[in-house]
């Protein structure tokens, strides 16, 4: 279920995508939004017929703002667990907008100058090929360090397919998400995409934009072929 998503209205304009799965008697976000009026996304959840406080589990693709900013809001008033890559662990912990990348990505209009980044402290470190069991479900992770350093993708088994949920790194049609600032890499992109070919996913679910519920493996591999050619792939700014 997508309970959060600037771009389609759902919840603040700064949010990246948020989605949540039923794992049994818990729920499992993935990604947070930005934290501003995080009682958007606790409405739409309620809408959805689950209750806010059956969270136990936040599942971070990477330490950007529109992705991570409301997980320590979350996290104070439901306590779930907060997983995030090592690489990003730090980020997520402090409220400075250069360590944070918001001083470049204010500049740059993504968001208002008074925007404020709400720490957290995470309680759990990513690996990649790391397996976590919550309720019902096994969601493995792979690290694919280039849009940001730690960038962490989430595969899991849902009734309807195999589900990957890729943060920020790959998008609908095989659409990258390279940045100008420090952290992102089109070299850690070329080597590190190459482990998401292959993976057979039917649904791809990305932190922007359209998701796609057939075929998704399709619009992943358009972008894993496009970082094998000299010109620069399709980008999302």
């Amino acid at each position: 279920y997508m309970v959060g998503s600037g771009h389609y209205g759902l919840s603040h304009e700064f949010d990246s995508s948020v989605y949540i799965i039923k794992c049994g008697r818990e729920l499992v976000m993935i990604d947070t939004g930005a934290g501003c009026k995080t009682g958007n996304i606790l409405k739409n959840i309620e809408k959805d017929g689950f209750q806010p406080d059956d969270l136990s589990t936040i599942l971070l693709t990477h330490s950007h703002a529109d992705h991570a900013g409301g997980a320590g809001k979350f996290k104070e008033i439901y306590n779930p667990r907060v997983y995030i890559s090592k690489e990003e662990a730090d980020f997520i912990k402090s409220s400075d907008d250069s360590v944070l990348k918001l001083d470049i990505a204010k500049r740059s209009g993504l968001y208002s100058t008074d925007y404020k980044f709400y720490p957290c402290e995470p309680s759990d470190i990513i690996k990649d090929g790391d397996t976590i069991i919550i309720g019902d479900f096994a969601f493995h992770s792979i690290t694919v360090p280039g849009h940001s350093e730690g960038s962490v993708c989430f595969k899991v088994e849902l009734p309807e397919g195999l589900a990957l949920f890729t943060g920020d790194v790959v998008f609908a049609e095989g659409v990258i998400g390279l940045l100008n600032c420090d952290g992102s890499d089109l070299s850690s992109y070329r080597k590190n995409i190459q482990k998401l070919s292959g993976l057979g996913i039917e649904l791809l679910f990305p932190g922007h934009f359209v998701f796609v519920l057939s075929n998704g493996q399709k619009h992943i591999d358009k972008a894993v072929e496009s970082l094998k050619l000299l010109g620069l792939p399709r980008n999302f700014l």
